[in-house]
């Protein structure tokens, strides 16, 4: 039996090594909603289709066709963030959550919002050591209605498909009439595969 010994106990340290590297963002919350709930656990489906955008913030309407909407909530006391955008699937009468993100608006304060960025980048970075990293530092809008509009950004592409993201928008803010802001989003591996950011 003394031969099964060494090559059991090299499995049961491979698997406890394994456990231990791998991170995962099913349990990261924000505002306490994660992504997987049912929407319709802390809003009404009122709330949810009275909430749902079908334009951009340029006041282009959005492709008919888009498999998940977006639903953004404002009016509401949120203990960190003033405002909560959270992704569903259209037709889905459970509202099941593929990706929830929290803002802070900084108004024409992009310095502020990029303060902000940073902050968290860093906790973020010393949480996680495993995700894939991806930075993007004042990346111009392309689109002509965005006018001036940069972005800095962090991406957590974690191994099992889902992501973590934050975003410094400094927008136009003469042309779109919106504030800058700071977002840290959650996606799930079905959103980052319809969006072809993951195979």
């Amino acid at each position: 039996m003394n031969y099964l010994i060494k090559p059991l106990l090299f499995l049961v340290l491979f698997f406890i090594l394994g456990c231990e590297q791998k991170e995962y963002v099913k349990d990261f919350k924000v505002e306490g909603i994660a992504v997987g709930d049912s929407l319709l656990t802390y809003f009404s489906e009122e709330d949810i289709l009275k909430n749902t955008k079908y334009t951009t913030i340029s006041g282009e309407p959005i492709d008919p066709n888009e498999k998940y909407l977006d639903a953004q909530f404002s009016n509401y006391a949120f203990e960190t963030y003033q405002g909560l955008q959270v992704y569903y699937e259209k037709g889905d009468d459970d509202f099941k959550i593929h990706g929830i993100g929290g803002g802070i608006f900084y108004e024409r304060d992009a310095q502020k919002c990029l303060n902000k960025f940073n902050e968290v980048s860093l906790i973020l970075k010393e949480q996680y050591t495993t995700p894939k990293i991806i930075e993007e530092v004042d990346r111009k809008d392309e689109r002509e209605s965005y006018g001036t509009t940069k972005y800095n950004s962090l991406f957590l592409d974690f191994e099992n498909g889902e992501s973590i993201e934050l975003t410094c928008s400094d927008f136009d803010n003469d042309l779109l009439n919106v504030a800058d802001v700071f977002q840290l989003n959650i996606y799930s591996k079905t959103l980052n595969k319809h969006w072809g950011i993951i195979n």
